[in-house]
């Protein structure tokens, strides 16, 4: 059971991240500046930093979450061979998971931003290394081979590119959805084209 104070932070935290992304979305993320943010939150600048180290972070602060429920995801997958098709299910079920209220609005900012590029690359090799780790690891490896690599690497990229193309539809269809449509188009690719 949470406590009062952790409820109390969960809530300063999501209105953190309404305020900003609001904020952004409004008036662009370069000429927010943290004071804006934080007045939007009602809360101190101080306390805005106490929750998220930067700016960047209210968007990227729960990249760790992120990266811990996609390989969860990942090790409870009803296919349990190790191949690019196997992980279909699990990166689409990460992708119901990831379609949130705000997740249109971050998906935009993310995808039409060149300053938050950087970050967004970092988390998705984040997603790739820890995945390749989680694949690796069932078959009693000590590190990730190439296949390990590679499967992971074209799982995430079918996520990524799921993102990218729902973006650019008015997030009308499921991410989850495309997300199956990126593996099965994936599998399906003739060898020439690869």
């Amino acid at each position: 059971m949470t406590t009062l104070r952790e409820r109390n932070r969960q809530r300063t935290r999501k209105d953190i991240v309404t305020a900003a992304l609001a904020l952004f979305i409004e008036q662009g993320y370069e000429a927010t500046t943290v004071d804006q943010i934080a007045k939007g939150a009602g809360v101190s600048p101080a306390t805005l930093f106490r929750h998220f180290p930067s700016k960047e972070d209210v968007l990227f602060g729960d990249e760790d979450n992120s990266a811990a429920a996609m390989v969860q995801h990942v090790a409870e997958r009803s296919d349990r061979s190790i191949t690019v098709a196997a992980l279909a299910e699990p990166v689409a079920r990460f992708a119901a998971d990831l379609q949130g209220e705000d997740t249109p609005r971050l998906t935009h900012l993310v995808m039409t931003n060149r300053s938050l590029e950087a970050r967004s690359l970092r988390m998705r090799l984040r997603w790739e290394r820890d995945i390749a780790r989680q694949l690796a690891a069932e078959q009693d490896f000590t590190s990730p081979t190439l296949d390990h690599t590679l499967i992971a690497s074209i799982a995430v990229s079918c996520l990524s590119t799921a993102l990218r193309y729902w973006d650019k539809s008015n997030a009308s269809i499921r991410l989850a959805d495309l997300v199956n449509e990126a593996f099965d188009r994936c599998a399906h690719l003739p060898p020439d084209t690869v």
